[in-house]
C-alpha cells in the first residue's frame, strides 16, 4: 500500500495537470485607437494646445482630433517655445524667429482648414510688411465658424528709427464668407482699419474691444451701426476724437468703455438701453438722450500733478457736482478713482444734484504734498439726498495723523442721511479730517446698518476704537 507522503505526492501532481475551473479569463487589451472619434476630440479639447498637437501622430483618428481643436492660440510659446519677454539682440534675429513663427502658424493653420474653431488668439509682433499672411489667417479663421477672434499685433521690437505701419484690417475681406455671421467676440490691438467702404457688417457680434486701433470717427461710426447686436464696447488708446457718436441702432448696447487714454471731446450717446458707462478724465462733453437708462458710471480721474482736466473741469469733485448729474442725471451708482493735486477749493453747494443716486464707492489717492480737503466730501454726500451704499478706499495715504493732545476734531453741522445703510472706510488712517467725517456719518445716518471701518495699522486701529466704537458701539465694525 502507498505511503501517505507518495499518496499526497501523486495526487497533488494530478491535480495539476487538470484545468482549473477558477483559472482567471484574460482582459483584452484596450487599444487607444479604439475609442470613438467623438470622445478623441472630446479628450484633446481638455489638453493644452501643445499636448494636443502631439496627439496628432498617433493615428489618423487622432490627428482629426487635433484638428478640431477648440481653441487655437498662435505666440510665441506655443508656435517658437520662448516664455516670457522675449529681447532681440539684433534685426536679424528678430526676422528670424519672425519667419520661424509665420511657417509655424501657415503649418497649424493648414491642419485646421475646414474644421471648427470655437476661438482663435493671434499674439505676435507684426506689421503691415507681413499683411499678406495675416490676410490669409483671416480669410481661413473667418472660415472655421469661430465664435471669438483676437488679433494683437503688439509685441516686443528693436528701437528702430522708422517705426514699421501697423496692419491695415481689411474687414471687406469677410464679407465673402458666410460664416462670419458665427463670430461672437472681437478683440483688436496694434492695427488699424482700412475704409470699411460696402462691408457688410457683424450681424451676431455681442462683444468688440479695440486697443491702440487707427480708426477714423466715421469708419468708427459705421462700423457700429452694422453691429446691431453688439452688448459690450471697450475702445482703449484710440482717437482722438472730436465727436463719438453711439448711435441709436445699437438697440442692445449695454455697457460702454472708453479708458486708457481713450480721446474724446464731445461724446453723443442715443443707445436707450446702455446700463455702465466706464471713462477717463480725457472725456469732454457727454450728451445722452433724455429717456437714458444708464444707470452705473465708473471714471478713472487721474490727474497728474498741477494739471487740468481734460474735460474742462479744474478737479473731479467740480466735475461731480457740475458735469456728471447735468449729463447723467438717472444715475443710480458712481465709482471714481481720484488721484491728483486739487487746485480748486469752491464746490457748489446743492442737495438735490443727484437724485436717483444710491451707491457712491471712491478710491483715493493722495499725498502728504497734494492738496485735498477731505471734508469736502461731506458736501458730496448732501447732494445725494437718497444714498444708501457709501465706500472711501484710501490707498498710499501720507497725512498727518491725530494727537490727542494737540489735535482736535473738527465738528461738523447735523444733516439728515436718512437712507444711508452702509459705509465703508478701507486703509483708514487716524488723520483728524477722516475721523470727522466717519463721525458726521455716525451722527447723521439714523438708518446706518454697519459701518465697515478696515485699517492697516496698529495705532490706527487703537484710535477708531476708541473714537468711533465709542459713538456707536453696536453698527461699527473695525478689523485691523
Amino acid at each position: 500500500m502507498p505511503s501517505f507522503f507518495f499518496r499526497r505526492k501523486f495526487c497533488g501532481r494530478r491535480r495539476r495537470r487538470c484545468p482549473s475551473v477558477f483559472k482567471r479569463k484574460q482582459k483584452a487589451k484596450v487599444q487607444i485607437d479604439h475609442l470613438p472619434q467623438e470622445l478623441v476630440e472630446m479628450v484633446v479639447s481638455f489638453l493644452p494646445m501643445k499636448d494636443a498637437a502631439r496627439t496628432s501622430v498617433l493615428s489618423s483618428k487622432w490627428r482629426q482630433g487635433w484638428a478640431s481643436y477648440p481653441r487655437l492660440t498662435l505666440n510665441s510659446e506655443t508656435m517658437l517655445g520662448i516664455t516670457g519677454k522675449v529681447n532681440y539682440v539684433s534685426e536679424e534675429e528678430q526676422n528670424k524667429y519672425k519667419m520661424k513663427f509665420i511657417e509655424n502658424v501657415h503649418a497649424v493653420m493648414r491642419q485646421h482648414q475646414g474644421f471648427g474653431v470655437d476661438e482663435l488668439l493671434l499674439e505676435f509682433g507684426l506689421s503691415d510688411r507681413d499683411a499678406h499672411h495675416i490676410d490669409n489667417w483671416v480669410v481661413l479663421a473667418a472660415s472655421m465658424r469661430m465664435k471669438r477672434l483676437v488679433i494683437d499685433l503688439s509685441g516686443p521690437s528693436l528701437e528702430c528709427k522708422i517705426v514699421p505701419e501697423k496692419y491695415a484690417l481689411p474687414l471687406q475681406l469677410l464679407d465673402d464668407i458666410g460664416t462670419i455671421k458665427h463670430l461672437r467676440n472681437l478683440q483688436l490691438s496694434n492695427l488699424s482699419l482700412k475704409p470699411l467702404g460696402d462691408f457688410g457688417g457683424f450681424v451676431n457680434l455681442t462683444m468688440l474691444e479695440l486697443q491702440l486701433v487707427d480708426v477714423t470717427e466715421g469708419d468708427l461710426e459705421s462700423l457700429l451701426c452694422k453691429c446691431p447686436a453688439l452688448e459690450r464696447l471697450a475702445l482703449n488708446t484710440c482717437g482722438p476724437f472730436m465727436s463719438l457718436r453711439i448711435g441709436h441702432e445699437l438697440s442692445k448696447l449695454e455697457h460702454l468703455c472708453l479708458g486708457d487714454a481713450t480721446l474724446v471731446e464731445k461724446l453723443q450717446i442715443e443707445a436707450m438701453n446702455l446700463r455702465t458707462i466706464s471713462h477717463n478724465y480725457n472725456v469732454g462733453e457727454i450728451v445722452v438722450r433724455k429717456d437714458s437708462q444708464i444707470s452705473e458710471v465708473t471714471a478713472d480721474m487721474y490727474i497728474p500733478p498741477r494739471t487740468q482736466l481734460g474735460n474742462g473741469y479744474k478737479d473731479t469733485l467740480q466735475y461731480m457736482f457740475t458735469g456728471l448729474p447735468s449729463a447723467l442725471p438717472c444715475v443710480q451708482k458712481v465709482s471714481l478713482n481720484i488721484w491728483e493735486d486739487i487746485q480748486t477749493l469752491e464746490v457748489p453747494n446743492c442737495a438735490s444734484r443727484f437724485m436717483h443716486l444710491r451707491h457712491l464707492a471712491l478710491s483715493m489717492y493722495l499725498s502728504l504734498n497734494w492738496k485735498f480737503d477731505i471734508l469736502r466730501l461731506v458736501l458730496l454726500l448732501q447732494a445725494a439726498p437718497f444714498l444708501e451704499h457709501f465706500e472711501l478706499n484710501i490707498d498710499q495715504l501720507l497725512l498727518p495723523l491725530y494727537d490727542e493732545d494737540e489735535d482736535e476734531i473738527p465738528s461738523l453741522p447735523g444733516w439728515p442721511h436718512d437712507h444711508l445703510k452702509i459705509a465703508s472706510f478701507r486703509g483708514f488712517v487716524a488723520n483728524n479730517d477722516l475721523i470727522a467725517l466717519a463721525i458726521y456719518v455716525l451722527h447723521n445716518a439714523k438708518s446706518l446698518k454697519l459701518m465697515n471701518v478696515q485699517t492697516a495699522h496698529r495705532g490706527d486701529w487703537l484710535v477708531a476704537e476708541e473714537l468711533l466704537r465709542g459713538e456707536d458701539l453696536r453698527n461699527v465694525l473695525i478689523i485691523l
